[in-house]
């Protein structure tokens, strides 16, 4: 390793549950020149404006997909969220379903929702894009039990975050003073034994 590389000293886990579901924050596994050459290159993509928490949403926000296999196999990012995906979730196997980046601003509309079925036992996995992200700006992951918000995990540069996706949340938009676009990774990984 270059001793110009920027290196995170370690990784840090936290693990916290909901509804008796555990949640993983994931801080420091990539490199920091990792991190600012992803945040680069997604800078540079085209977007959509269809992604939709649901049907029912009309305010859909800008988003982009990756091709999943080559995502997984030959990306760092892909593959350090399928060593997590193994490493937390191993009494299944899982594979990856979808991964796609998301974009939103000041004054996009996010909604509560669910990644899979209640009843389903899917994986989301997100990697928060941003090399910069100020806690005034916003933009935190909440978590919801009961109708009301029972965590919120801001898009710290170079997270991961885990959870199961029957759990209900949302990605909040950047508050005003935020002057760029979030950008969230997210990977989905289906049950084996749901795939159609």
């Amino acid at each position: 390793m270059s001793n110009k590389q920027k290196v995170l000293t370690k990784t840090n886990v936290t693990t916290f549950s909901i509804e008796s579901q555990k949640i993983h924050i994931i801080d420091g596994a990539l490199n920091l020149d990792l991190v600012n050459q992803f945040f680069d290159y997604v800078s540079k993509l085209s977007f959509k404006k269809n992604e939709r928490d649901d049907y029912d949403d009309r305010y859909p926000i800008f988003s982009t997909d990756f091709k999943t296999d080559l995502f997984e196999k030959e990306t760092e990012i892909g593959k350090t969220a399928r060593g997590f995906v193994t490493k937390f979730y191993n009494e299944k196997v899982y594979n990856l379903n979808r991964s796609y980046i998301n974009m939103s601003f000041y004054g996009d509309m996010e909604f509560p929702h669910r990644d899979c079925q209640i009843n389903e036992d899917d994986i989301t996995v997100l990697y928060y894009v941003n090399n910069v992200w100020d806690y005034r700006w916003g933009g935190e992951t909440l978590f919801y039990s009961g109708r009301d918000t029972v965590r919120a995990i801001l898009p710290t540069p170079g997270r991961f975050l885990i959870f199961p996706g029957n759990i209900e949340h949302t990605g909040s938009v950047p508050t005003r003073i935020c002057n760029v676009p979030r950008f969230s990774l997210a990977m989905k990984y289906v049950s084996a034994n749901h795939q159609n």
